[in-house]
């Protein structure tokens, strides 16, 4: 989710895994860029190692084999997300950050972004100053879930290098359709589930018009990223007209700040949208149970 920011300003936007915030990048004192103990390691960027795949520079302080999978995957993904909404490619430079560690890591997110929490990776949109553009950048550790981490992550980072403000909600709703692997076709299926359970047990409730309302990180919890994600998998899957109104929508961003809620475009298609979604889910879950049986 992209805000306006004022050129001038030493604000930075940030897109975690699942949060998203303005942060200040902190500036050391000299006395405690001297006075460091001596087995402490400066908290430094990654820059030994480096690769390009366009558009996304990788650095690292290890050696990464160029020819894993993964970077195929990757490379790979700008024209998965660029043609599947209908998206002019983005020419912006994309400067991945990989540390080896993850004390490394948030030791060093914790030095210049301390006003963010702790997720395992992030988006981060940093001015140049007046009329110089903003450099975009993505940082993260190799863990487990680096495959998931990274597209999620680069998603935020092709949709920003096209469309400056993109809503709270339909950006990580994004973010979450696109980290999936190409072969699961959006379908998260833990998503699915939970969604499901707690609609069922009455513990919790759709609702587009309330996820439109938000824009703040801090008010969205899971349960609201996981319905960020059904909304998109919906539009995108189930009805032509429905895709239609998110790729419209998605123009429209282009050329305006503020082309109002999609609420009221989607229910043309969709008289009773939460129901809509209710029912999608319903059928992805039984679609997951009949690949479940023997």
């Amino acid at each position: 989710m992209i805000r306006t920011l004022l050129l001038l300003s030493p604000l930075l936007l940030a897109i975690g895994c699942h949060p998203l915030g303005f942060v200040r990048q902190r500036e050391k004192p000299a006395e405690e860029k001297i006075d460091r103990a001596p087995r402490e390691e400066a908290a430094t960027l990654p820059s030994r190692y480096s690769f390009r795949i366009a558009p996304y520079i990788f650095l690292s302080d290890f050696e990464i084999p160029r020819e894993q999978p993964l970077f195929d995957e990757l490379a790979q993904l700008r024209d998965q997300v660029y043609k599947e909404l209908l998206l002019p490619p983005g020419t912006a430079e994309v400067r991945v950050y990989l540390f080896e560690t993850r004390e490394r890591y948030e030791r060093y997110m914790k030095e210049r972004y301390p006003d963010l929490p702790e997720r395992r990776a992030f988006f981060v949109a940093q001015p140049r100053g007046v009329g110089g553009g903003e450099d975009l950048m993505v940082y993260t550790y190799w863990g487990k879930r680096i495959r998931q981490d990274l597209r999620h992550e680069l998603t935020h980072a092709l949709l920003h290098s096209v469309i400056r403000d993109v809503p709270l909600w339909l950006d990580e709703g994004l973010a979450e359709y696109f980290e999936l692997p190409p072969e699961s076709k959006g379908i998260n299926k833990m998503h699915v589930e939970v969604l499901r359970r707690g609609v069922v047990s009455g513990a919790y409730k759709v609702e587009l018009a309330r996820l439109e309302r938000l824009r703040q990180v801090d008010e969205m919890n899971p349960a609201e990223y996981r319905e960020a994600w059904a909304w998109v998998h919906l539009m995108l899957n189930s009805h032509p007209d429905a895709k239609t109104v998110l790729l419209s929508y998605l123009q429209q961003l282009r050329g305006t700040r503020h082309p109002g809620p999609i609420g009221p475009k989607l229910e043309k298609v969709f008289p009773d949208p939460e129901k809509s979604l209710l029912d999608h889910l319903e059928s992805l879950d039984a679609q997951l149970a009949r690949v479940r049986l023997p």
